[in-house]
């Protein structure tokens, strides 16, 4: 019959005592992983949300060349220059009409 209550059998534990992690490997998980780095494009549904519009919007865009696009195996992807482009040529007009 085997006996869990044992702590010599746990290899969990040493000499009964549940073994502690280091102070370094505790603030090693507690630091914040750095941030990734900004895609170089987006895809259709990444440019909607980026733009707070909706799928058939950013297709539309595509459509009258407001937005261009590139396709890699057979995925849309739209650079981020080119979304930024579409903000700077559409935002940078104060509209007080808003």
């Amino acid at each position: 019959m085997k006996n869990d209550a044992n702590p010599g059998r746990n290899p969990a534990l040493k000499n009964g005592t549940m073994e502690l992690p280091s102070r370094e490997t505790v603030q090693a998980h507690l630091q914040p992983e750095p941030p990734l780095p900004e895609p170089l494009f987006y895809d259709i549904n990444q440019s909607a949300a980026a733009l707070n519009m909706s799928t058939k919007t950013i297709r539309r865009l595509l459509a009258r060349g407001k937005l261009t696009c590139c396709k890699v195996l057979r995925k849309i992807l739209i650079p981020r220059e080119q979304i930024e482009n579409f903000l700077k040529a559409t935002c940078d007009k104060p509209n007080f009409n808003c």
